[in-house]
Order: C-alpha cells, then structure tokens, then sequence
C-alpha cells in the first residue's frame, strides 16, 4: 500500500512538470526565466519533501520490524548504480563548489533569470533519486508527455507564422511557443521531442512481439511530424546538431534489426518532407514567416537537399524492404556501426580541416558560413563566448579550478576579471553573458574539474546501462537517447530550467524501468 502511495505522488510530480509546467506563464514573456524558475522550484521542493517523508515512513516501519527482515522497497535503496553514485558525487562537488565559493547569495539559487544555483541543483539529484526508487512506470506519464510536448511544438510553428493562439504581453521574433526564446526552446525539444521519436522507432508493442495498432503508429507519426516542422522553423542553427546525434544513434541502435531499419529510413523520409512543409508554408503564407533564413533552417528549407534526402530515404527503404533474411542483419549490424563511428570522425576532420583553412586564408565559398570561421563571430558569438570560459578557468586559482566559482556564477566571476569583462564588452555589448554557450565549459568553470567529471559520468553511465539494457527490453531505450541527444545539443548551449529538469527525472525514470526489469517484474522480448 505504502509503495502504491509513493508511486502516485510521484506520478503526480512528473505529470505536473511534463504537461503543466511548459505552459506556466505570467504576463506573457515578461521575466517568462522567473516564472518558470518559480515554477520549478515551488513544485519540487514540495514535491521532494512529500517524497522524502513517505522514505521516512517506510524506514520507521523498517526499523519497527522486530524480525529484522530486509524488506524488499530497502533493498532498491541499496543497491547503487554507477549513475546513482555520480549523481551523489556530482551533488557533493555542487555543495563544496558553494561552500568555497565568493559568491554565495549568487550560487544559492543561481543568476537572476537562469536559476541553476546549489538548490536546484541539489534539488534535481534528490529528486533523481526518489523517482528511481518511487516511481513503478507507466504509459501515462509518456503519452501525457507527448500530447503536452505536441502543443508545446504547435504552438512554436504557428508563433514562427505569426499566428498567436495565445496572446502575450510582449510578441517578438525571438520568442516562441510558451516557452521564452530560441535557445529555451531548442533545449527543451532537444531532451523532450526524442521521446516521441523512440516511442515511434521503438514500439513497445513490436518489443512483445505484436502488431502495433493504426491509431497508435499514426498518433506517433504525427508527433514526429510535428517536432521535425518545429525543428526546422524555430530559427536556431544548434538544432541540427540535435538532428545529427537523434539520428545516428537511432541508426546506432536500429542496425541489427530489419524492422527498426525500415522505421529508420521512414523517419529520413519525414525529416526532409517536413523541411519541404516548412517551404510550403512559406510560400502559401508570404510575408507572414517572421523570422531571419540566414541560417541553417533556412539553408535545408529553401534548398532541394531535403528532397534529394527524400529519394534516397525511400530507395533505401525499398532495398531493405526487399531483404527477407533477419540473419543478414544481425551480421550487418556491426559493420553498419563501424561505418557510422568512421564517418562521424571522418566529418569531423573535414569540418575542422575546412574551418582552419577558411579561417587562416579564408575560402571563398565559405568565407560568410559563420560555422566554418574559428574566431569570435563562430555559432553567432558562441566563439567568443567559449574562449572567454577558456581564459576564465585559464585564470583561476587551483584550488577553485577544481572545485569550481560557484553554481551558476559563471557572469559573477567572469564580469570580476578585466580582460574577460573587456572582451565580453567588445562581443556582447551591455547584454550580459551568464554562461559559455557550451554546456561542459561552463560546468567546468562553475563547478570545476569534480562537478565536470561527476556530471559526465552521470551521462555517460545512464546511457551506457540503457544501451545495454535496451538490446533485450526496448522500454529503456528511449531514456538513453533523450539523456545523448540532451548532452550532444548542449555542446554547443546550455542548461536552464526547462531541460535539464527533464533530463534529471528521465534519467531517474529511466533507472526506475531498468530496476523493475532486474527484478522480472517486465517481460523481456
């Protein structure tokens, strides 16, 4: 009784911030940073000690029993995951990074409109833990999340066509959806629009070895419709980099099977129909499309890439579509890997090779691409941006290299040293610059070489356990892909409260189905 009570607060935490949290708004887009982060933090702060008390109900009843049995809930407590215990030594690295740092009242809660302080830090691994421990699973949560996640996208492609369901207080390009500017919105697609993809890609019907029903693929079509349009018309070139680690790890994780590589190439076929879409829409709609194509939305929009992609998405559907043996797959399948992991180094020389060069001598038909030019103006000022977190951690003392300037005091300490302060005057003007624009970067300056370390090991084990697990139980997969596609986006932006929040209880939800799998309580296929 006591573990179903538990599951249902927890339940009712996760729908809370997966479906009413990314439409909680006050005054339009007027302070949107504050009052999401009041959002954010009133409901999880309630929520994590509603939790913490139902623990302590269960240990008083664990201590009351004279028999000193160990009963089954403590022993989920018990067993620690590599994740679990990154997640304990990332929050002890937060809590001495705040403990040594000089600007306390700064890092309690974090810079004014970013809110990524010691609490919500600290709150978010507290909370991982009594998701992973609490929650049962379940399908409501996921189709909550996407029927919420799906507007969310809605209103972002009809706000890029400035239609306006939703009347704000201010309305401006740079605003989309109900969730602020391109940049939030970008960061909560990136950990949030791979659910729908997976569930797509990854029935769990098919894991059980069942048809999937008409309504249910087509209902995950739709989304995924919806979130590559989205994608493409938001205005920001990082999404691509999101496009890129949603796709090869996909296809990473599809090779050996014949089925999932057919879904695979439909969802190819999708991407570039929907940047197709987008170009459609532009000219059905002239002049209402409010936002500038000089960039990478624009270039895969506007140019017949996408329809190309189109074809070649369909020939190789019908190829494999011809295939019969499942066999040949299996064998493929590691050849397929190596091929992928060879040409993602492969582009990545190129593009480095190409951008030294355009940026030393300068090549005349990459001269304007502001991705090929390695200097301030890179990624629309993220080049300066990141070399200043450089010359930041550069100057730091020893100790505060490994321990950090503080949670969320990246603007604080770097506005404390002139020569950065002179460069971020010279690339930002009177804009105020609260982080690198790389998310490891300013992890690094913040919270040090501990907190960096401890937070990739986060990542990097949760997705690893996923992986592994996922081979035999695709319910696990999609929680891994989320936790990639959310850290290889934010290579190149940052965490704020409407990603990493979610990145934090999917990993927690993710460990939660992998620890009901160990116990037999889910079917393997």
């Amino acid at each position: 009784m006591l573990k179903r009570i538990d599951h249902l607060f927890a339940s009712a935490y996760l729908l809370l911030l997966f479906c009413v949290y990314p439409f909680y708004v006050q005054d339009g887009y007027v302070d949107i940073g504050e009052a999401k982060s009041r959002f954010f933090i009133c409901v999880s702060i309630a929520a994590f000690f509603l939790l913490a008390l139902c623990a302590a109900v269960h240990f008083a009843a664990f201590v009351r029993n004279r028999k000193g049995e160990r009963r089954p809930y403590f022993i989920e407590w018990e067993q620690i995951s590599l994740t679990d215990l990154c997640v304990m030594l990332y929050g002890v690295a937060v809590f001495w990074s705040y403990i040594l740092t000089d600007y306390r009242e700064e890092a309690l809660w974090g810079t004014q409109g970013w809110y990524m302080g010691a609490v919500p830090l600290l709150l978010l691994c507290g909370l991982y833990f009594m998701i992973s421990r609490m929650w049962q699973g379940g399908e409501l949560i996921m189709h909550g999340c996407m029927a919420a996640s799906g507007a969310v996208f809605v209103f972002g492609v009809l706000n890029r066509f400035s239609f306006y369901p939703i009347r704000f207080e201010i309305l401006q390009p740079d605003f989309v959806s109900t969730l602020g500017n391109i940049n939030w919105y970008c960061g909560y697609l990136s950990v949030i629009a791979p659910v729908g993809v997976c569930l797509f890609l990854f029935p769990k019907s098919r894991a059980q070895g069942k048809g999937q029903a008409l309504p249910v693929r087509l209902f995950y079509g739709l989304y995924v419709l919806i979130c590559f349009t989205a994608g493409f018309c938001q205005g920001s070139s990082s999404v691509f980099l999101w496009f890129g680690a949603l796709f090869l790890i996909l296809l990473f994780l599809a090779a050996d099977n014949r089925e999932r590589i057919l879904d695979w190439t439909v969802l190819v076929f999708l991407w570039g129909a929907c940047a197709q879409l987008v170009r459609l829409l532009r000219l059905l709609l002239p002049g209402r499309y409010n936002y500038d194509t000089d960039n990478l939305c624009g270039y895969f929009t506007d140019s017949p890439l996408t329809l190309w992609i189109c074809l070649g998405a369909g020939l190789l559907y019908g190829w494999v579509r011809m295939e019969k043996k499942e066999k040949d797959w299996k064998k493929r399948a590691g050849k397929i890997r190596k091929w992928l992991a060879l040409s993602v180094c492969l582009l990545a020389c190129l593009w480095l090779v190409l951008s030294a060069a355009n940026t030393l001598w300068g090549i005349p038909s990459l001269r304007d691409k502001g991705m090929f030019s390695l200097n301030a103006d890179w990624g629309n000022g993220r080049g300066c941006a990141i070399y200043a977190g450089a010359v930041i951690w550069k100057e730091m003392p020893l100790v505060h290299k490994l321990v950090g300037a503080g949670p969320d005091c990246f603007s604080k300490y770097a506005y404390s040293l002139p020569e950065t302060e002179r460069l971020l005057r010279e690339c930002f003007g009177a804009s105020r610059l609260c982080n690198a624009h790389c998310e490891l970067l300013t992890g690094l300056v913040n919270t040090g070489v501990f907190g960096l370390v401890f937070y990739i090991g986060i990542f990097a084990s949760f997705i690893r356990d996923c992986i592994k697990m996922g081979r035999k139980n695709t319910e696990v997969i999609l929680f891994g892909v989320c936790a990639f596609c959310y850290l290889i986006h934010n290579m190149v932006s940052f965490a704020q409260v409407l990603n990493l929040p979610f990145a934090f209880l999917l990993m927690g939800m993710g460990t939660a189905v992998m620890r009901k799998i160990r116990r037999g309580m889910l079917t393997s296929p």
